[in-house]
């Protein structure tokens, strides 16, 4: 049908010529209406100038510049985070070199650090640890983007404060809070949010009273969106969500030595669909869908601030974690004789962790203890076609505990040289109850038996780390890390239990914890427009955890791999006029399974950013980015390729304050956002579809929001 076939192709080069023109429209758009900026040496404000040697607290416990922190950190602000107006948390981190996005689904999609993620990963919401089944993307979702700080991550195990898990890294998430002042005031926020991929919209708004004694701050959120569509236009279905949330807030400064902070938040998901599999064993032809998760965090924090001596500062921090993930498996196959499965968790973390910071002359000391303990009760509910409903659970009543003490010590040894030792022990405990085939056997006469007896693992672990920080010619800076970290086995990777058709997944009630052996070199660059950072690294795994096929209807948790994962990361910022930054990352990653001899599964691909942006305080605001990554042949046997890709994203804003509140703080935000400018059609290559489909990307997706501030 040659006039068919004219049409098809007149329809590509018309959708060609559409996304040239877009392309060219926004260029021209961004560089032509801006003002002439100011030279870089005479910057219009001293606050816009972006700080490029940024500080992170994560690491040590205690303010520190990256350039002088041995091993890879990175730290994500609010601005930078809200740039490109994220569906989601990971889709704004995956532009630091070294992160990848692992995504089951847009909402809550995993974060991949250097090549591992899930439960490799430590996840902290202000410094608590957020515990619960990592095999489907359930924690990263659990939180409002816009009512976070910023964001401090570890690459690695570069710091003796966090234990077990850490072997691949740490997110620390800061939530936004008041301050106390020298006056009282006012301020907040309000912000709507409309797109058009996913469809859908956002609200959010924020408000704190600062006084000098006491402050308090409140905030609140929803979203609702439809399912995405990828860059043919095709819909992923099921990969719509809603979420809404809120947090409440307070401050108070007893005298000039000690405060205290209190608060709770809570946020919950609705109708989260996942189109993605994840690690988990679930039917390939289903509906899997959270109709209802939520996390709530309840925390004390006292300060204390001593005005000489030893004893720099002293915090302590009690919290309660709780997380509800309720999942509805349904639309199986028809030969399934169930109808719909209906697992739910419930995950309660009770933690206390007393941090100290002190000074003796050229030795600055954080000497510390931590305690948390993470409960897990779970049910799952089976409703068959030709018998009564059913209920089991994937795991019995468990509980882990883990007790540690650690020390750091960072030595300036000489103005140009300091040395950053530390360690930590800490005690294990798991525990399980009985678990029985059935809570609710599907009628009298089923069958009953014990699968697994109530048992109880106990072990020591340790971690130990020495670093280097050498500024050897005046801003240039050398770091050398060298560590040894742990990751004691989860309670699902202990005493799991699982069959949903196919085959059962049994966990391994002695199984010992995976051990990093780990070594970075750094050398960094840092002036007031210039900061640019090399690094590479090399991380050993042994004991690697990992599920393996025992029969045709069993599989297992075993200890049995040893993974080599080394690589390499470069960034570079520059202000190179005025507001005018210009920035560019490439981060290789390459993985080893030395035990099968083989290539490691979940190793992203060589990827990369390079962005031009101007950012003045007020005024027309706008950046242009292109992200990219080449293709993943290097795969483990059952893991597939991937192809290269691009995707262009591009922003402009107006920030202004109105002519009759010129002199108050109030200002106004009008912002469009495009993200996939090219409606380019790509898989991320850690996206975990289902078949037959391929988890693709979002295609074009436009934003529209607008922010009031006071």
């Amino acid at each position: 049908m040659p006039g068919f076939t004219l049409c098809q192709k007149l329809t590509k080069i018309h959708k060609k010529l559409r996304c040239k023109i877009y392309i060219l429209a926004w260029i021209l758009f961004l560089f032509s209406i801006f003002p002439s900026p100011a030279p870089a040496s005479q910057p219009e404000n001293t606050e816009d100038i972006i700080v490029l040697d940024r500080v992170i607290v994560s690491a040590r416990g205690s303010e520190a510049p990256i350039s002088q922190t041995p091993g890879g950190t990175a730290l994500m602000d609010a601005e930078t985070l809200l740039r490109s107006n994220p569906v989601g948390l990971t889709d704004a981190l995956t532009r630091i070199p070294g992160l990848s996005a692992s995504p089951d689904s847009p909402w809550g999609s995993e974060i991949n650090i250097r090549g591992l993620g899930r439960n490799r990963v430590i996840l902290l919401i202000d410094g608590a640890r957020v515990h619960t089944s990592t095999d489907i993307n359930a924690r990263f979702g659990l939180v409002d983007t816009r009512d976070i700080e910023r964001v401090e991550i570890l690459k690695g195990p570069v710091s003796a404060l966090y234990g077990s898990g850490s072997i691949g890294g740490v997110v620390n998430i800061i939530t936004k809070k008041g301050k106390f002042s020298s006056a009282p005031e006012v301020k907040g926020a309000l912000s709507s949010t409309f797109r058009d991929n996913p469809e859908g919209y956002g609200i959010h708004g924020r408000i704190q009273y600062n006084t000098p004694d006491y402050w308090l701050y409140a905030s609140g959120n929803r979203r609702d969106h439809q399912s995405y569509k990828d860059g043919r236009g095709n819909e992923i279905h099921n990969s719509q969500f809603e979420d809404q949330g809120g947090s409440v807030k307070g401050g108070y400064r007893w005298n000039s030595l000690h405060t205290t902070r209190i608060q709770h938040q809570h946020f919950e998901g609705k109708n989260v669909g996942i189109p993605g599999r994840g690690e988990a064993s679930m039917p390939q032809a289903a509906d899997v869908t959270y109709p209802e998760t939520l996390r709530t965090l309840t925390q004390l924090t006292h300060t204390f601030i001593p005005d000489q001596g030893l004893l720099q500062q002293s915090e302590l921090n009690l919290f309660h974690q709780r997380i509800e993930r309720n999942v509805r498996i349904d639309q199986l196959p028809p030969a399934s004789p169930i109808l719909s499965l209906h697992p739910s968790a419930d995950h309660d973390t009770w933690g206390l962790k007393w941090l100290n910071s002190m000074k003796k002359g050229k030795h600055a000391f954080t000497l510390g203890a931590d305690i948390w303990e993470w409960e897990m009760t779970s049910s799952r509910t089976r409703h068959f076609k030709d018998q009564p409903t059913g209920i089991d659970t994937p795991l019995a009543d468990a509980k882990q505990l883990s007790a540690g003490v650690f020390a750091e010590n960072n030595w300036r040894i000489h103005p140009s040289f300091s040395l950053n030792t530390g360690g930590r022990v800490d005690y294990i405990r798991a525990e399980s109850k009985d678990h029985y085939a059935w809570i609710q056997p599907p009628s009298p006469d089923t069958p009953n038996p014990l699968t697994r007896e109530a048992d109880n693992h106990e072990n020591i672990s340790w971690d130990l780390h020495a670093g280097l920080a050498w500024n050897f010619i005046p801003r240039w800076s050398m770091t050398f890390l060298g560590a040894s970290s742990y990751r004691s086995p989860d309670l699902m990777e202990r005493f799991k239990y699982i069959h949903l058709g196919q085959y059962a997944v049994y966990g391994t009630p002695d199984l010992n914890p995976e051990r990093s052996r780990f070594l970075e070199y750094g050398i960094h660059h840092v002036q007031q427009n210039l900061a640019a950072s090399l690094s590479v690294f090399l991380n050993d795994v042994d004991d690697l955890i990992v599920e393996k096929r025992t029969d045709s209807s069993r599989h297992d948790m075993k200890n049995i791999e040893s993974a080599r994962i080394y690589g390499a990361e470069a960034e570079l910022e520059y202000r190179f006029s005025g507001h005018w930054h210009t920035a560019a990352s490439l981060a290789w990653t390459r993985g080893e399974n030395r035990t099968e001899k083989q290539d490691l599964a979940g190793i992203p691909p060589l990827n990369g950013l390079l962005g031009i942006r101007h950012s003045p305080s007020t005024g027309l605001n706008g950046h242009l980015e292109l992200l990219w990554a080449t293709k993943q042949t290097r795969v483990a046997p059952e893991e597939k390729t991937t192809p290269g890709w691009t995707s262009l994203n591009a922003g402009i804003s107006y920030i202004f304050r109105p002519y009759i509140l010129r002199q108050t703080k109030t200002t106004h935000e009008i912002a469009f956002k495009v993200n996939n400018l090219m409606d380019t059609t790509y898989r991320e290559h850690l996206s975990t579809g289902r078949k037959p489909a391929e988890l693709n990307a979002p295609g074009r997706s436009l934003a529209a929001t607008y922010t009031l501030e006071f």
